[in-house]
């Protein structure tokens, strides 16, 4: 199927705006930018409206995918391979967006053929919902045991760079399906289908290989100059 130039544009988006704030932490960790800085609530917008933006354009992807056993596969090995590595740096995640991603996509695999059954933006909307619900259950629970915090149940004392677990995160996903369901039906739609320069979607069609390598290239970049 013909790619989407205005998804990946979007996707390219939250990759060059990913690499940024990710440059700006790494100068948190070197001392150069204080946390009031970082966290401060422009910044914090920054942060959730990239991370948003990768898991509902992966849930639209899903619908175009031939293979999200695959391709989750892949992002779930690349996840491990970014958590060991930032474990190396002297840093803790734990489920972070990629393992998320990945699982997403598996799980998507065995379901999608029922959910796809469901009114669209009927299903939307009480994904919507669930996740407002998972949400807020989620945020005010603790329980013991302390392998629960891929499902969003954290032990008290839980710490990660990066989090993002099923609950409620997972919902967010099935909302981008919904989207990508809609795109199919609506592929002859003149946004969807208007050609774009490759500078804009250069960075969203190699959105995985930019997540794995930039951290990396950026820290030492860094500790070159700061460290």
């Amino acid at each position: 199927m013909k790619r989407f130039d205005i998804l990946d544009a979007w996707r390219g988006l939250a990759v060059v705006l990913m690499v940024v704030y990710h440059f700006l932490y790494d100068l948190y960790i070197f001392g150069v930018m204080s946390a009031g800085q970082l966290f401060s609530t422009p910044l914090n917008i920054l942060e959730r409206f990239i991370c948003c933006s990768f898991i509902f354009l992966a849930g639209a992807s899903a619908r175009f995918s031939r293979s999200n056993m695959r391709h989750g596969t892949v992002v779930l090995v690349c996840g491990v391979v970014v958590e060991a590595g930032a474990a190396f740096a002297g840093q803790t995640i734990r489920f972070g967006v990629l393992m998320f991603l990945g699982i997403s996509m598996v799980l998507y695999h065995y379901m999608g053929k029922y959910l796809q059954k469901l009114p669209g933006w009927g299903a939307a909307a009480g994904y919507l919902a669930l996740f407002f619900l998972t949400k807020f259950w989620t945020e005010s629970v603790r329980v013991s045991a302390e392998w629960l915090y891929p499902l969003g149940l954290r032990a008290a004392g839980f710490r990660s760079a990066d989090y993002f677990p099923l609950l409620p995160w997972f919902f967010l996903f099935l909302i981008g399906t919904v989207f990508g369901g809609w795109c199919l039906e609506h592929r002859e739609n003149k946004i969807l289908t208007a050609p774009l320069p490759k500078a804009l979607t250069w960075p969203g069609r190699n959105s995985l290989i930019i997540y794995v390598l930039h951290q990396p290239v950026l820290y030492g970049i860094s500790y070159l100059i700061w460290g």
